[in-house]
């Protein structure tokens, strides 16, 4: 089974951190968003993946230099939305087999053989993968019936009949019949322009519940990256080639060629990534230090991301 990733927005919801880096290039522990995705599908039996890319595409090819699975690179000299950047993938998408769709600014554990599995026996144009989640209050909800077919997407489309509601998360199995429901244009939504009509003509969209002990986490803000960072903490762990003066409270993270002067202190709850520095005197609870940073000598950083020379704090 082929996959693709969607990776080619403009990172406007990251900014500052994406200015010159893609969103789903980002690190979570030193290792992007991306790479992380494309190690669970192959971890799911997907053999080949498909990424589309817009801005700073350069950071995305050095993420998946040492990609799991061969890597096809489809480039958008202008953005094309959810729904043309799968249009533009169409040749190496093609054929009868499905194939599944995956936003490019999460973390996710995905069960592909049961989601595929789902979308096979209902025989669906779509089959979105959703989570019976708190959250849907804040992302907007989709709602299914009591065969599972989707009945309500947000408040674009209701056809009656629901019996409960999940949240989408960005995972979805597409039948190659999709292509022929899509504009004959460049740019385009898939939601809007692609099932919200097909929903109103009758055709079947299939919903797969992600079991609730399966992890997802959008990671498509500076709050969600550094969330998604501090979640991923585990006990203390200090690259080798780090060199460390000053004070460790786990969880920590320190990355390789990390350095920590004298008399800083990092943690409870700090990455410092790779080639990171904090300045003598300084420090980092809750925080992210990404790879490059500098955090200045005596800055006191809680709740906060540096990146480069400066600092995004979470006011």
């Amino acid at each position: 089974m082929k996959a693709m990733v969607l990776a080619a927005g403009l990172g406007t919801r990251m900014a500052p951190l994406a200015r010159a880096c893609a969103k789903p290039a980002l690190p979570v522990l030193d290792e992007p968003v991306i790479r992380r995705l494309v190690r669970e599908l192959a971890a799911g039996g997907v053999e080949r993946v498909i990424v589309n890319a817009h801005a700073h595409p350069e950071s995305l090819r050095t993420a998946l230099k040492e990609s799991p699975l061969p890597i096809d690179w489809v480039m958008e000299p202008a953005p094309r939305g959810s729904g043309g950047g799968i249009l533009g993938a169409r040749d190496l998408l093609g054929g009868n087999e499905p194939f599944l769709v995956v936003n490019g600014d999460m973390l996710v554990e995905l069960d592909v053989s049961a989601l595929v599995a789902r979308h096979r026996e209902c025989g669906a144009l779509v089959t979105l993968a959703l989570r019976d989640d708190v959250r849907k209050r804040d992302f907007g909800s989709i709602g299914y019936d009591r065969n599972g077919d989707v009945c309500r997407i947000t408040e674009r489309i209701d056809l009656g009949g629901e019996k409960a509601s999940g949240l989408f998360i960005g995972v979805q199995v597409m039948s190659g019949r999709v292509f022929a429901r899509m504009p004959a244009r460049a740019a385009f939504e898939i939601i809007p322009d692609v099932f919200v009509p097909a929903l109103r003509e009758r055709e079947r969209i299939g919903a797969w519940l992600q079991p609730a002990s399966a992890a997802w986490a959008p990671v498509g803000t500076p709050a969600e990256l550094l969330d998604a960072n501090l979640a991923a903490l585990h006990g203390v762990h200090v690259d080798p080639s780090a060199r460390v003066e000053g004070a460790v409270v786990g969880p920590v993270w320190v990355g390789a060629r990390a350095r920590v002067a004298a008399g800083a202190q990092i943690g409870p709850g700090a990455v410092v990534s790779a080639d990171a520095e904090v300045g003598a005197g300084g420090s980092l609870e809750r925080s992210l230090a990404l790879p490059g940073a500098r955090v200045a000598a005596g800055a006191a950083l809680s709740r906060a991301i540096a990146f480069d020379d400066e600092v995004w704090r979470d006011d």
